[in-house]
């Protein structure tokens, strides 16, 4: 960034192609077809497909091929035949079907040029169709191959241009309708003055351009790229959008025989990240926390849905309730740590894990701890209750937040931080399988701030 506040310019594309047209007419290739050019449909939907332009030109060598004595023989031998015909148009193209289309698809450049307009189905239904189609694209290219190698090119270009500005537009939350522009020959990106757009914007438009220029890049070396932060930053929606975009570049860069590596640094959690576009990803904590979920809680955790147990956990162990459970048989025949199925020795066991929490040791188990601020909070509300028959009421409630909304609705005044801490209490309630569950969760525990809410949610 430079003294005046400027944004340096990303150039998405050196250099724009020129400005070429097909020169495409359905009546001149009719006419060159012969007495029954009649028969062919239109290939404007496939000329102004800017997004086929790219396979034309992988194409071309082979539509080039038409031009040999033996392709262009086969080729004039089929139409031959059809032009020899008599009757309607739906009467050739019935005939044709069946005595011209194999000698058409026998043809192997016309075959793979007609294999690539088959997603044209709306204007060329038919295999034949399609066969016919691809013969007139050899019209345009024996007509003019310059031409027919420029118009290629340009409408390649806009099907690029068009690329990157849909991914700058995904990233733009400035409302000021930043997008690409032509300049000087090339596709650029200009930004506001830096004083105009925050930080995250900035990073955010910065990181789409740059993403468009790996996306154009020929090379085909493995590469990585390096997100620091940019997700942090955007909406649930932009956020699946963005992942889907760089999801694409990879299988680009696959199909190619390149590999492209997304190193996302981030403070979100990488369960935002883990659905079908990232689903094979890696996650590495730049800071290793120490405590873990012991796996006696952690099996107690998956198993608290076991029918033999779940009511009883749930109103027991997980929430407060001033009476006490003796579960050891069931937990016994799960295979849980017996002396736990008591919820008062459970409980005793919350306690401990606490204390170590509030004694700086690096050994706590942040599960238990969860569970621990979730009860205590319980058990302070309960206390305030006015009258006996709220607080059945309110131990009969089926989740916490309800349990608050509940005590509330009674007249007591609850301090907000105790729902604010819902986010941390809740989360450790839930395991996931194969993921770290306990450095979110740490990371969490750990932060200054929220060590001095907990405490005085559960200490005061």
């Amino acid at each position: 960034m430079s003294a005046s506040l400027e944004i340096d310019q990303v150039i998405l594309v050196d250099r724009i192609p020129q400005k070429v047209q097909f020169g495409y007419s359905l009546a001149e290739c009719r006419k060159e077809f012969g007495k029954n050019g009649k028969i062919l449909k239109s290939i404007q939907a496939v000329l102004v497909e800017h997004s086929i332009a790219d396979n034309l030109l992988k194409l071309e060598p082979e539509i080039k091929k038409l031009s040999g004595v033996r392709n262009h023989k086969a080729l004039s031998d089929a139409v031959g035949k059809i032009n020899a015909q008599i009757g309607n148009t739906e009467q050739i193209l019935h005939w044709s079907a069946a005595h011209a289309e194999a000698d058409l698809e026998s043809i192997q450049p016309i075959a793979l040029v007609a294999d690539a307009l088959a997603k044209f189905n709306e204007s060329l239904p038919t295999r034949l169709d399609k066969l016919l189609g691809a013969f007139q694209l050899f019209q345009l290219h024996a007509k003019d191959r310059t031409q027919f190698i420029n118009s290629c090119k340009y409408s390649s270009y806009l099907a690029e241009k068009y690329s990157h500005e849909s991914i700058i537009r995904s990233f733009d939350t400035t409302w000021k309708g930043i997008k690409p522009k032509e300049y000087k020959g090339k596709l650029v990106v200009d930004f506001p003055l830096a004083i105009d757009i925050s930080n995250g914007q900035r990073d955010s438009l910065s990181f789409a351009a740059w993403l468009q220029k790996v996306a154009a890049s020929t090379a085909s070396r493995d590469c990585i790229i390096i997100i620091d932060e940019v997700f942090d930053y955007l909406d649930d929606a932009n956020l699946v959008a963005v992942q889907y975009y760089i999801s694409n570049l990879i299988k680009e860069k696959k199909a190619t025989s390149g590999r492209v590596y997304p190193l996302i640094l981030t403070h979100l959690n990488p369960l935002y990240f883990r659905n079908f576009t990232f689903k094979d990803q890696k996650v590495y904590f730049l800071k290793k926390y120490q405590p873990s979920i012991n796996p006696h809680f952690k099996k107690l955790i998956v198993e608290r849905s076991d029918p033999s147990i779940k009511l009883s956990v749930d109103h027991h162990h997980l929430h407060f309730e001033p009476s006490s459970v003796n579960l050891r048989n069931e937990f016994k025949a799960l295979g849980l740590k017996e002396t736990w199925g008591d919820s008062t020795i459970f409980h005793k066991h919350l306690k401990f894990e606490w204390n170590k929490y509030l004694a700086n040791q690096d050994d706590y188990d942040p599960f238990a701890i969860c569970c621990y601020v979730r009860v205590k909070i319980e058990e302070r509300v309960y206390n305030k209750l006015p009258d006996p028959a709220t607080q059945s009421a309110f131990l009969a409630e089926n989740g916490t937040r309800k349990k608050l909304k509940l005590a509330e609705s009674s007249g007591l005044s609850l301090d907000d931080v105790i729902y604010l801490l819902g986010v941390i209490y809740n989360e450790g309630m839930h395991i996931r399988e194969h993921v770290d569950n306990s450095s979110p969760i740490v990371a969490k525990l750990e932060n200054l701030t929220i060590r001095k809410m907990l405490l005085e949610s559960v200490e005061s």
